[in-house]
């Protein structure tokens, strides 16, 4: 009888986790496929310009997504405790924090766009690219970018502060309402005012403002999103940094690592640096669906963490593991079946469509492990333990440039050994970070019990 009352209360909590899961991550994932839209169409207009724009703004890309994840050591910091007070009920600490992390995201942002503007010309030209119009355009697009850096990381981090809020429906209308702008200002800007991947750039400033403007109308008129007290408590900005640290690290070491790969990649000519750019739009089908479920994992992880409530946690984990993994088949179905299709949309060049279909085969082999690595970084995440994911990822990611000019330069694999170096520590990393997000549960769970027990 026991028994059959246990499994009953099993599979009610179950369907209530699965509930809030999808609860939570459906607008996030509405929200994602939204930002993944807008770049596919981005590339889509740019790549009718040429493969030397998309090269340019692949190139620039670079630094773009650094910034982002710069962004990250406050933005996970601040999610995080954010997420443990909502948990705990406590929402003039989740205020509190609130604060500290907004002066905290202001303060990097003029930091980085300092950066940006002083030495743009240098971080352009560490690629050593050899086509004087790849090199302009790619300038030209940090530059402009680079004047709205701070839109960027603001709308960030009122993403990150909705969605620990657990109000990720608010945060989807925000990005709605800055993605659909930005779609229609594309083709305007590029051919209808001729500005090129120029008008790609004010395009995506536009929106921004239109975006963040949102953000700030749905933070003054709600009741429940609040930022307590004006100047932070320094203890509490050095927490958020503390927790977010990890994980900025991790995303930065990532872009620098591209960066180098896309260095040696650059030994292929600007078609493969534009084939890579491309093959990364497409790959962010599963990156971007994947990452939606990652955060309504992580969110809810983190209310059940601050609530201490630790059994919990675990359905929560295998309830978006068996989201993920359902996700990532289906893309590497698509990457495997028809890769022609799908890189044919982007570019009509025969070579460039070869090159392509050898990068979503070689990288479809790995989807369902990348999609376990991302699911069980935001599930560390939402225990505030972001060192676990950070040691694993730049570790293993690290390997990727000698493992990568080894199969490239002596190895008939060439530049589809790249690809495999990619392919291959994502594999490692899904693998080793499923082991060790267990390995964390049985330790914390048994403490609890000794705990209640003594």
């Amino acid at each position: 009888m026991r028994i059959l009352e246990l499994n009953k209360y099993i599979n009610r909590t179950f369907s209530a986790e699965m509930k809030t899961l999808v609860k939570l991550a459906i607008p996030i994932i509405g929200s994602s496929i939204l930002h993944m839209a807008y770049h596919l169409t981005d590339m889509i207009w740019v790549g009718r310009i040429g493969v030397s724009a998309v090269a340019s703004i692949g190139t620039a890309g670079f630094f773009i997504n650094l910034g982002w994840a710069l962004a990250s050591v406050v933005v996970v910091g601040v999610s995080v405790k954010v997420a443990h007070s909502i948990g705990a009920k406590n929402k003039k600490a989740a205020g509190k924090y609130a604060t500290a992390g907004a002066w905290g995201i202001a303060i990097l942002a003029l930091f980085y766009t300092s950066l940006l503007f002083s030495f743009r010309n240098q971080l352009i030209g560490f690629f050593n690219l050899q086509n004087t119009e790849v090199i302009d355009g790619a300038i030209s697009y940090l530059t402009i970018t680079a004047a709205g850096a701070i839109l960027t990381f603001a709308i960030i981090f009122f993403i990150g502060i909705f969605n620990a809020h657990g109000f990720t429906k608010l945060s989807f209308r925000a990005s709605l309402t800055g993605t659909v702008i930005n779609i229609i200002l594309d083709p305007i800007f590029i051919f209808g005012l001729k500005l090129g991947i120029q008008g790609a750039a004010y395009a995506s400033i536009i929106a921004h403002v239109f975006a963040l403007s949102i953000f700030l109308f749905l933070v003054i008129k709600s009741k429940k999103i609040q930022f307590v007290e004006f100047k932070p408590k320094l203890s509490r900005l050095w927490l958020i940094l503390r927790i977010g640290s990890p994980a900025s690290f991790q995303r930065i070491s990532f872009i620098v690592i591209y960066i180098f790969l896309a260095r040696i990649i650059s030994e292929w000519g600007s078609e493969a640096i534009a084939v890579q750019k491309i093959g990364v739009q497409i790959e962010s089908i599963t990156y971007m669906i994947v990452a939606g479920v990652l955060q309504a994992v992580s969110i809810s992880i983190g209310q059940h963490f601050g609530a201490k409530n630790y059994s919990a946690i675990m359905v929560v984990y295998k309830k978006g593991l068996l989201l993920v993994v359902s996700i990532s088949i289906l893309t590497t179905l698509l990457f495997l079946l028809i890769p022609d299709v799908l890189f044919s949309i982007f570019v009509s060049d025969p070579s460039a469509i070869n090159l392509g279909r050898n990068y979503l085969m070689i990288i479809g082999v790995s989807q369902v492990f990348m999609g376990v690595e991302m699911l069980s970084s935001g599930a560390f995440h939402g225990l505030g333990k972001t060192q676990f994911p950070a040691v694993v990822g730049v570790s293993l990611t690290s390997l990727r440039i000698p493992m990568a000019y080894f199969l490239g330069f002596y190895t008939a694999l060439e530049l589809n050994g790249v690809w495999w170096s990619i392919a291959g520590t994502s594999i490692l990393k899904g693998v080793l970070l499923s082991f060790l997000f267990y390995w964390v549960m049985r330790k914390l769970i048994k403490k609890k019990n000794i705990s209640n027990f003594a």
